[in-house]
């Protein structure tokens, strides 16, 4: 069983495509599912939307992803309103990224979606674009993973 240290974990609002995007880096099929619980997987910490869109539960995806290896924080090209936190992302102690998702959508609207991302604390040169459906952009983002969590793998110095 892998350590939640080789796990990258995935916020984002509801519907932005955490899970979408997880099934295509992880090559499984693509399916619509809602994610109604935190979901673990050799690679991937699963969050549901609710834990950044409301307020109540936003302690809850630090708690849970805190001790990942990666977070990608994810927002949706076609969103129109951003919930999660100014500098949220400065609340972990792990490397961070952004990741715009649904840019083939035909109303996507790729500059709000990076702006959203500032916002929360995330600079432009850690921003991917992509879509899970047309694979657009996914080459890079696990390129940008694996480099990310290469730098935070433990060494046989700092193991426990």
């Amino acid at each position: 069983m892998a350590s939640n240290r080789n796990r990258v974990a995935l916020v984002g609002k509801i519907g932005c495509g955490k899970t979408t995007l997880m099934q295509r880096l992880s090559d499984d099929p693509i399916e619509y599912l809602k994610t109604q619980m935190v979901t673990y997987t050799d690679r991937f910490i699963d969050t549901p939307g609710e834990f950044v869109e409301l307020p109540f539960f936003t302690h809850q995806a630090i708690n849970i992803t805190c001790d990942a290896g990666l977070l990608l924080v994810l927002v949706s090209a076609t969103d129109w309103q951003n919930t999660i936190p100014p500098n949220f992302v400065y609340t972990y102690n792990i490397p961070f990224m952004g990741v715009v998702t649904k840019i083939d959508h035909p109303e996507a609207d790729i500059k709000r979606a990076r702006r959203f991302l500032d916002y929360i604390g995330i600079r432009p040169h850690l921003i991917v674009e992509v879509s899970a459906i047309t694979g657009e952009g996914i080459e890079h983002l696990q390129n940008r993973i694996a480099d990310l969590l290469k730098k935070t793998a433990p060494t046989k110095r700092n193991r426990r």
